[in-house]
């Protein structure tokens, strides 16, 4: 039998080594990610074996109570290979496999799993560029706010855009306890609680986990952020982004100086899933995705 160990905070460089020379474009296998919400709703727990990395993911929060999500490998295991790694830890199936680990070949997976579509687990992929840019008539409505923002604000000297460090501690909490209370939505309340602990952590281990972000503050006051970290060599995850919701264009304008702010190596951004919720889901589509990968459940027949 496999045997798991406790995540620890200090497991992110691990994490990192094999999310570099993993195949995966799943925001659900983000090295900081998977430590900033470890002990939220849900806690991790690991095992390098002689292919790869094993996640098991533990929660209250659904049936069966542990979860395995799918081998972190340099190249796609073999069913049969699946197989045995599932026999091996004692489970029945597979969680979050990414759809381009189907770029194989599904017929082979389909002999010996049931492949289910995981709801609310679609990631949105985007380039760079085109967050930065916003070039083409497909965003001229996001350019169109972002400039009457600039007009009511940039232009009369309130706008001050900071690159994040742990200076902006206090503020960055402040201003994630005030979208919590502004947003209580009763179905929400357990992710959302938990949100502001992940955030918590995260500014507590800024430099341990590589993050990178900006804050944006009007009129001396902060007024949003965006935090991201490493997802692959290529890909920047945005784990997390917040802004004061009744100031027009503030979200859009936002978005394009994350885009901008990030090093030239990310080439694309994943804004992550939307969790089945249809308002986040339709904010998502609005930046025009270059993919909306899903993620399976992968259960043995």
């Amino acid at each position: 039998m496999i045997s798991f160990r406790k995540l620890k905070n200090t497991d992110y460089n691990l994490l990192k080594a094999f999310a570099e020379k993993s195949f995966f474009e799943s925001s659900f296998y983000c090295p900081a990610s998977i430590i900033m919400w470890d002990g939220c709703l849900n806690s991790y727990g690991i095992c390098e074996f002689d292919k790869g990395l094993l996640i098991v993911e533990e929660g209250d929060d659904y049936k069966d109570k542990k979860r395995l999500l799918m081998p972190v490998t340099e190249r796609p295991l073999p069913p049969a290979q699946l197989k045995q790694i599932l026999q091996d830890c004692g489970f029945r199936a597979f969680y979050y496999c990414p759809e381009n680990y189907f770029n194989t070949d599904i017929s082979a997976a389909e002999g010996l799993f049931n492949i289910y579509e995981q709801d609310g687990a679609s990631d949105y992929i985007y380039r760079t560029p085109d967050l930065a840019l916003l070039k083409g008539s497909g965003y001229s409505k996001k350019r169109n706010l972002i400039s009457q923002f600039e007009k009511a604000y940039l232009e009369n000297g309130l706008v001050e855009t900071l690159i994040l460090n742990k200076t902006n501690t206090a503020d960055i909490m402040e201003l994630s306890r005030k979208w919590r209370e502004n947003n209580e939505e009763q179905e929400l309340m357990d992710v959302m609680d938990c949100e502001l602990k992940a955030i918590e952590k995260a500014l507590s281990l800024w430099n341990e986990l590589e993050l990178f972000g900006i804050s944006i503050y009007i009129d001396k006051k902060i007024a949003a952020f965006a935090i991201g970290s490493f997802l692959n060599p290529q890909t920047a995850d945005l784990n997390f982004e917040k802004a004061r919701k009744e100031i027009k264009g503030l979200y859009q304008f936002l978005d394009r100086e994350f885009a901008l702010s990030l090093p030239s190596h990310f080439k694309f951004i994943n804004k992550e899933a939307d969790m089945g919720r249809p308002g986040l889901a339709k904010a998502k589509h609005s930046y025009h995705p270059i993919k909306n990968p899903k993620s399976y459940i992968l259960e043995l027949k």
